[in-house]
């Protein structure tokens, strides 16, 4: 004879493992937009640079204009950001390293 305490617990099981899968499923998309979204600084365009948070278009034009970097760190060793600025837009640009 099953009890309703076992239906809850079945049901409260469910959601747990429900909730799982849905979040996982969520940081997977997260992942997949973000890549798509981040900025590679040795090839980005003005517009793409001045959609980065709170860079303007002389910003970009000094990004532009210190090419190439080895990491993203380079925007503040070149003094071409502020560490404030940097902060702001440090997950969302990159550098691509050439595969030899």
């Amino acid at each position: 004879m099953r009890t309703p305490a076992t239906y809850v617990l079945a049901a409260a099981l469910v959601g747990v493992i429900g909730g799982c899968s849905l979040s996982s499923m969520e940081k997977k998309y997260d992942e997949m937009t973000n890549k798509e979204t981040r900025v590679e600084l040795n090839t980005a365009q003005r517009q793409q640079i001045t959609a980065l948070p709170g860079l303007t278009r002389n910003d970009a034009d000094r990004i532009m204009a210190n090419r190439p970097y080895e990491n993203r760190r380079d925007l503040v060793r070149k003094q071409v950001l502020t560490e404030a600025q940097f902060d702001k837009i440090r997950d969302s640009v990159y550098v691509a390293h050439a595969k030899d």
